[in-house]
């Protein structure tokens, strides 16, 4: 299996290791995460979790090719358009 983003750790130093170790591990974010996803009946199903996956991949795919390059997530996790980040 090859070393992409679970093999960098996820949990460490890695993108997810800020989520989880910081303010993204905290319960009431959790909290906020499922009433995002979840459509009111208190249980996620697999097509709502995808359906918010499908939106957050929408987002960052700023050029809207239908492909997510390095660069388009890290604008998207910096709140800043891929275009504002390549002029810094």
């Amino acid at each position: 299996m090859g070393r992409g983003m679970m093999g960098r750790g996820m949990m460490g130093g890695g993108m997810g290791g800020s989520m989880m170790g910081g303010h993204m591990g905290s319960p009431m974010m959790f909290r906020m995460m499922f009433a995002l996803m979840d459509d009111g009946d208190g249980q996620i199903s697999l097509q709502e979790f995808q359906a918010a996956h499908e939106r957050i991949f929408k987002a960052m795919d700023s050029n809207k090719d239908g492909q997510v390059t390095l660069e388009e997530m890290q604008a998207f996790m910096h709140g800043r358009s891929r275009t504002s980040a390549s002029h810094q």
